[in-house]
């Protein structure tokens, strides 16, 4: 089925989704200065996410998808000078995926890391990292929905005949600027940063699949990671050391990875050897070609190069860069430096040509610079090899799989609720309706009962002035009281919808949230059915139907009605199937409870968002 799928102004995204059949709805990303993306701060995701939510209400989307986090926004409540805010992909009821290819301290730099922080924790957000160890990191950490996935190149029209090496010019091709200045003049390198990148760098030697976080939490101790029981700050504290004292690893990887081997080959190999990027000039006096003209130009010349070597920065412990997928899909030849999740993505040999050394990579050019009929078979394998399972549109396919609704654990009934329960009980003799809101299920009961004596339940007090109107011009009775296990004063909090007000707190990331953010509190009388049935006089027995729409606090509702339980002849309530209120019991739990009282379920009926809840209708068996 085709999606709609919000994209945050990143061109690979919106190709892809043309490529699958699905509609991308272009979305802005915060503005800074400097015009990049990493470095809003919170005024500029607050301006963003709440121009954000506004389209989003004018253009829906199944879900949001942005590179790098830039997506993720800010809304503040109704007083702009509230320091709070929430997340706009929340208050939307969207999944955000952003899809990292820099580590999240690069990606958020114009956030301080508590606030990062927090807004990982949220349950509506998946994080997809390009470097498989990077996402087993935030795994590690705690991080919730945390998917691997690798670069890919842009779909686009590529040029699939056959390569006639014959043609190509006599050279080693490198494409990719200098991208650190770690080791430049005046940089101060902290101690602990410089310790622990060293150790990782030197455990490495020997033990090539070990990464940062090996080293520096599990053989050295260097730090200890964030556990459950500590408070925000603390967990914050923690991973903000960890991610500081690995800037110098970081760093070393870029020297490690690529740019050891730009130096060595303008040194071994200056006339065969053609440098094309930004940095080198200045970081170590190499001539380098400027950048390309075009797209066109740059995708050409993966084609007109005997050999293109691609050389990972510093960024990837064990990923591989966009320069794979590009190369390869352009159908050029590609020598490149081992890297561990090289064999996931391609047949080295076959697809690719790796090297490990300086003296390898003298061999391997020497070796395929005299075989032009190697080179072609190699470039067109692994071409075919990326443009089969490569593309963005096959990581769109990735991503698609992961944010799909999962299976529910019941089918939904055809039928309707008014039928089925006028089906079971005729002629119910009291009806106790809990969560009267303004009267709009007192109002159907009404039609589908007109002798039965109804009593509509709602404790806020604006609401239930609505209430009271609409129940006086069809001979219902409004009772002013929240429903739950307890009798007494409770506090209710008011949320963006009067009809998602609560007993129970916010729930950070739940799929509800544009209705349920908590805009203040009301003081409210509360009861138990048992309790109020005893006040008022009502004989147990006589109650023949009670509904529950209390939002989150059904069971609290039916722990305070054990007695009507031995009699009450069916139970109509809202059941979650995700947490939309803070520790909501989901619909096992309560199916569980009322089965055990006594209950049998006899259909459950889809509400306007049937993957987060629906209306369960119980008899007594």
């Amino acid at each position: 089925m085709a999606k709609r799928i919000g994209t945050f102004e990143h061109g690979w995204w919106r190709d892809a989704c043309a490529a699958l059949g699905h509609t991308a709805v272009p979305l802005p990303v915060a503005a800074h200065a400097s015009g990049n993306a990493y470095a809003a701060g919170v005024a500029g995701r607050v301006e963003n996410g709440q121009r954000v939510v506004s389209l989003l209400a004018e253009q829906p989307a199944d879900f949001l998808l942005d590179n790098g986090g830039t997506g993720l926004g800010f809304v503040r409540g109704g007083d702009p000078a509230a320091a709070e805010v929430k997340l706009a992909h929340e208050i939307a009821g969207r999944v955000l995926v952003s899809h990292f290819i820099d580590p999240l301290t690069t990606s958020f730099q114009g956030l301080d890391w508590r606030t990062v922080w927090q807004c990982l924790r949220s349950g509506l957000w998946v994080k997809a990292v390009w470097d498989r160890a990077q996402a087993a990191e935030l795994r590690r950490f705690g991080v919730p929905n945390v998917l691997h996935l690798p670069m890919a190149a842009p779909n686009r029209a590529y040029d699939t005949q056959p390569l006639d090496a014959s043609r190509c010019r006599l050279v080693v091709s490198f494409v990719g600027g200098q991208n650190t200045s770690y080791f430049g003049p005046n940089v101060t390198v902290p101690s602990s940063s410089l310790l622990a990148g060293t150790l990782a760098q030197s455990y490495r030697s020997g033990s090539p699949g070990a990464v940062f976080y090996d080293v520096y939490h599990d053989i050295y101790g260097i730090g200890a990671p964030p556990a459950a029981s500590d408070d925000v700050g603390a967990q914050a504290g923690k991973t903000q050391a960890y991610f500081n004292a690995k800037l110098y690893y970081h760093a070393s990887l870029c020297i490690r990875n690529r740019d050891r081997f730009v130096i060595f080959l303008k040194r071994k190999l200056p006339q065969l050897f053609e440098l094309v990027g930004r940095g080198w000039d200045t970081a170590y006096g190499l001539e380098a070609r400027p950048q390309f003209a075009s797209t066109d130009d740059y995708f050409a010349n993966f084609r007109r190069a005997a050999i293109n070597l691609n050389l990972v920065n510093g960024n990837a412990e064990t990923g591989l860069n966009m320069r794979h997928f590009e190369i390869t899909a352009a159908g050029g030849f590609m020598l490149c430096h081992d890297q561990p999740e090289l064999a996931d993505c391609f047949l080295i040999g076959k697809e690719c040509a790796v090297f490990i050394s300086e003296t390898d990579l003298l061999e391997k050019i020497q070796y395929y610079l005299a075989r032009p009929d190697e080179r072609a078979a190699i470039a067109l394998a692994g071409q075919r090899r990326t443009l089969s399972q490569h593309l963005y549109s096959h990581r769109l396919q990735s991503i698609l799989h992961a944010v799909a609704p999962r299976p529910l654990p019941v089918d939904y009934a055809t039928t309707t609720w008014s039928d089925d329960l006028r089906s079971v009980i005729p002629n119910p003799d009291v009806i106790l309706d809990c969560g009267g809101n303004v009267g709009q299920m007192a109002t159907a009961f009404r039609r589908l009962y007109p002798k039965s004596e109804i009593y509509s339940f709602e404790p806020v007090r604006s609401v239930f002035c609505e209430l009271e109107k609409s129940c006086k011009a069809i001979n219902v009775h409004a009772v002013c009281a929240a429903v739950s296990d307890a009798e007494g004063k409770a506090t209710i909090n008011l949320t963006a919808s009067r009809e998602a007000n609560s007993l129970l707190e916010y729930q950070e990331g739940n799929p509800c949230a544009q209705w349920t953010w908590v805009v203040g509190t009301e003081h409210v009388e509360m009861t138990t059915l048992d309790g109020w049935c005893a006040k008022a006089g009502l004989p147990p027995e006589r109650v023949d139907v009670i509904k529950l729409d209390v939002q989150g606090a059904e069971l609290r509702a039916l722990y305070g009605a054990k007695k009507l339980l031995h009699t009450v002849r069916a139970i109509l309530l809202e059941v979650s199937f995700v947490p939309i209120y803070k520790d909501c019991p989901l619909f096992g739990e309560i199916d569980a409870f009322l089965r055990e009282s006594g209950y049998r379920r006899f259909a459950v009926y889809p509400s306007d968002q049937p993957n987060n809840w629906g209306d369960a209708l119980y008899v007594k068996a």
